[in-house]
This record gives structure tokens, sequence and C-alpha cells, in this order.
């Protein structure tokens, strides 16, 4: 881990733990280096939030220390539009007699010390009861009644902020992404009367949310990992971890719920122990690392390739990444028949 990682990960532990840092920039460089490292992971505004918090002398200068107040009053904004779009569409749905239901993005900003300092994307609402009718009448009240269905969501815009309508919760590609969307939709009996999860319901949907990412390229972006780690912190005290590891073995998520605990613990701050039941493989734990800061994601498989070639491609990834395959939804059965329908498929 480079100096301006260990120097973003210690001032985000200040940001979310109201700590002092233990490893700043010193010069203006090494500010320029970590305001373009924190900008490629989305922690521009947590981390401008400690920098706030520094004595005048130990703070960036000039150009830089604009570039940093300059994008945090950005998302700022950003997410204050994002409540007020939210707050209408709530509003709609009231007169409408549909009860709104809300995941993600701005369900998790409230466990932050400063909520609007969370980067969100867009807003993931759905309907209760959650059925296609639901779904169909959600989509018809935003003026978009023949929004389509991706397997998951549909996707349209409210005053310019992209909104994705539930009907599933996850993609139920795999069998333990399956079991995992039941045990969701009964939770939802639990749900608040804000339209949060409840915790034990979220536990299973950020999880395998966060899980989900690693299918997408390999990929798994810091900010999600944080999410988890703020999760676990915030309800520590309302979920049990002998329940966590009991729901996670039963959906067969055990070793990435331990693995991307332990090092949601690690980035930020906390002591996270207590959920982590099992041991932890040390190598994979410096691999999972490596691929979460340095960002090192595989690309698509290209199109118009022929089945050879994309046979030759696909088995370089798998080969680049098969330390990864434990930590996925797909069994072995179910990664071998989606390889091989990618092999038929252009």
């Amino acid at each position: 881990m480079d100096i301006t990682t260990q120097q973003m990960l210690s001032l985000l532990r200040s940001s979310l733990n109201g700590t002092s840092p233990d490893l700043l920039p010193t010069t203006e460089g090494e500010w320029e280096k970590l305001f373009w490292l924190a900008r490629k992971h989305g922690v521009v505004t947590m981390i401008n939030d400690a920098i706030e918090q520094l004595p005048p002398n130990r703070q960036p200068q000039g150009d830089i220390a604009l570039s940093w107040t300059l994008s945090a009053e950005r998302t700022r904004y950003h997410y204050n539009h994002q409540a007020e779009v939210l707050s209408a569409i709530r509003s709609r749905a009231d007169a409408e007699g549909m009860r709104l239901g809300l995941i993600k993005g701005m369900s998790l900003s409230r466990y932050y010390p400063t909520p609007c300092s969370r980067a969100c994307g867009d807003i993931d609402i759905f309907f209760l009861p959650l059925s296609w009718q639901n779904y169909e009448r959600g989509n018809a009240l935003f003026g978009s009644p023949d929004a389509a269905l991706d397997g998951k969501h549909a996707e349209f815009s409210v005053d310019g902020v992209q909104v994705e309508n539930h009907l599933h919760f996850l993609d139920l590609n795999y069998r333990s992404q399956r079991r995992a969307e039941r045990y969701i939709v009964a939770s939802l009996q639990d749900i608040t009367p804000e339209g949060y999860l409840s915790p034990m319901g979220n536990f299973v949907y950020l999880l395998m949310h966060t899980v989900c990412h690693l299918t997408a390229k390999f990929k798994l972006p810091l900010r999600n990992i944080l999410d988890w780690g703020i999760f676990l912190k915030a309800n520590s005290e309302v979920l049990n971890p002998t329940d966590c590891h009991r729901v996670m073995r039963r959906i067969g998520m055990v070793p990435a719920y331990n693995m991307l605990t332990f090092l949601a613990g690690e980035f930020i701050g906390t002591d996270l122990g207590k959920f982590i039941l099992d041991p932890i493989r040390q190598n994979d734990v410096d691999r999972m690392r490596e691929l979460i800061l340095d960002k090192k994601y595989l690309d698509h498989v290209p199109t118009g390739l022929n089945p050879v070639q994309r046979f030759r491609v696909r088995w370089q990834r798998n080969r680049e990444r098969r330390w990864l395959y434990r930590y996925l939804p797909s069994t072995a059965i179910e990664r071998v028949c989606g390889n091989l329908a990618h092999l038929v498929t252009k």
C-alpha cells in the first residue's frame, strides 16, 4: 500500500470516527495526488470533512485547496437536490395511496456522521406490497409507464435525478441470490415507517449487493465496503453475530461475509471482530485489499469475438482471478453453465 493510499485511509477514519488523522500529506504535490485518488474512489467530500477540522497550517493550500472545497460543495448540493426529489416522490406516492420503500444510497447516508458527504448516484425505490402491479403503478406515477425491466428494476428520471424502481432487490442468476432475495422479501413485514429495510433485511441485502459487484468485471468499489462497515458499526447493538452468521451460512456466503467484514473494519478504523466467527485466509485478504484500493478491475469480454476467441479471453480472465471465486455468489456448476452460455451468445 503506497503512502497516498495510507493518507487517504487515515483521513477517512478521521472523518468517520471524529479522531485525529495519524498520517497527512506535507506538500502541495502530495495533497494533489491524494485529491485525485480520493476522487477516483468517490470519497473526496468525506475526506474534506476531516481536512476542515485540521489546523490551518496543516490543510492544503492554493489551487488544490479550492479543488477540495468545490468538489465537496458539489457533492453536498447534489445530495440536497436528491433529498428534495425523494421528498417529492414520497409526497406523490402518499397522495396515490402507495407506500414507498428505499434502499442503498439515500437510506444508508443516515448512518454517516455527515449524511450529505456520502455521494449518492441515484435513488433506489420500491413500492409495497412488492408486486408487478405496484411496480407498473410506480412507473406510471412518474410518467414512465413503459419503463423496461432489466430483470431487477426500471429506470426513469425525476427532476434530473435518476430513479430506479425495483421489482427485485438482487439479480437472481444464482441459487445464493435467490435464497437471499426470499429472505429480504420476507423481512418486508418489518419495514420501518420511513420505508427502510429492517436491520436483518438490510444486512442480507447490503452483503449481497456488495458481493454482486465482484461478479461485474471482478470489481469492488471502496464506497461499497465503507457502506458495509458503517452499517455494521451503526447496528452493532441490534444485530446478533450468531444470527448473522447463521443466515450467511444458509445463503451460502460465509467466506465473503467474513472477508468483507474484516476489510470494512480495517478501512473505517472500527473493530468489527465480533461479527467474524471463522478464520480468514490472509493471502486473500491482501489480494482483496489490493483489488479494492488499486481498482485493478477486469474489462468485460469484448463483443464480436467468435466462440473460440471468447473462450480464450474468459479462460484467461478466470485464471487471473480464480482465487476470488470462493467469495462470489455462484457455485462451480453455475459458473461452468454461465461460461458455456457466453460461448454461444454474442
